[in-house]
């Protein structure tokens, strides 16, 4: 781990400069900020190993200090959820410390997965950001739909990121090799949908993004319904932080140099047979964490090299 500083050992910056940033790489979870009984790995460990951070800096209300490449990359992980999201990314944009006036942002991290849409150990860019949370809902007796957007918000509650950006990065991401499991091939067999018996890809699709981890045909249900009256398409990853990253960047106008980059670690749905109880209580983690984050890493890697190397 770098000692922590206020800018390189040769030539420190003034109290008054500011350290530039080229791209800012957002994990959620670094190893204290989860517990789990099996021994999974964490988001920030693969940057860790393969990237030189040679110097630590000391946000206010960030998650956790920042760690910083000679290059240009910066790396902190903001803590899982919307609001330490949104407060992590914000206490980035208004350190003095850091300049961010020029950087990509870029979200690296799991999440779950419509078997219509991908499988196991996919990775998908989001094109558009969508908030599970803010909706209205009620009991329904007759088994009806129970939820309809809030007829009192200010606007909607969806994000379309830049077009071009994820165009751009999902080209560049063809160049990029995925890894699999064995392990994972048979528990797809379970599912009957053809993208979900298939193999890791990349793709492109909307993030529904809440604070609640729901798993289940009814709640997938209403999340493509709600992903609908936004006219944000077809979902296809399902996590916990990036609306609240979308709202920080938005306020402060940098919203058009995100991009988000997931890998596929469990189905939000259980195949047919099974209960959705059932099926979280099966649920292989420890393997398609694995090749989740690998494959997210993988992607997401080549992606920051290419914009710190300027290639937009």
């Amino acid at each position: 781990m770098p000692a922590t500083a206020r800018g390189g050992s040769d030539d420190p910056p003034s109290s008054t400069e500011s350290v530039p940033l080229d791209v800012v790489v957002l994990p959620a979870f670094a190893a204290d900020d989860f517990t789990t009984e099996a021994d999974l790995p964490h988001e920030l460990e693969p940057w860790l190993d393969d990237y030189a951070f040679e110097r630590e800096y000391v946000v206010p209300g960030a998650n956790a200090p920042v760690l910083v490449t000679d290059d240009g990359v910066a790396i902190t992980p903001t803590g899982m959820g919307k609001a330490d999201a949104a407060a992590t990314v914000t206490a980035l944009l208004s350190s003095p410390t850091l300049d961010c006036s020029e950087a990509y942002f870029v979200t690296v991290g799991i999440a779950g997965a419509s078997p219509a849409v991908g499988t196991l150990g996919s990775v998908f860019l989001a094109d558009h950001v969508v908030d599970w949370d803010r909706k209205q809902t009620w009991d329904e007796a007759d088994g009806g739909r129970s939820m309809r957007l809030l007829p009192y918000r200010p606007r909607d509650y969806a994000y379309a990121l830049d077009e071009d950006l994820v165009a751009t990065a999902r080209e560049w991401a063809t160049a990029v090799d995925l890894r699999d499991d064995e392990r994972a091939d048979r528990y797809r067999e379970r599912y009957d949908q053809s993208a979900a018996r298939g193999e890791p890809a990349v793709g492109v699709g909307t993030t529904v993004c809440g604070d609640e981890y729901w798993h289940g045909e009814r709640s997938a249900e209403e999340a493509s319904w709600l992903v609908e009256q936004y006219d944000a398409g077809a979902y296809a990853t399902t996590e916990m932080e990036d609306f609240g990253t979308a709202t920080a960047l938005d306020r402060f106008g940098r919203l058009d140099r995100y991009l988000s980059v997931r890998g596929v670690v469990n189905f939000d749905r259980p195949p047919a047979g099974r209960s959705p109880r059932e099926s979280v209580a099966e649920d292989i983690g420890e393997v398609t964490v694995g090749i989740g984050l690998e494959n997210a890493y993988r992607v997401a890697s080549h992606v920051v090299d290419r914009l710190r190397d300027g290639a937009t």
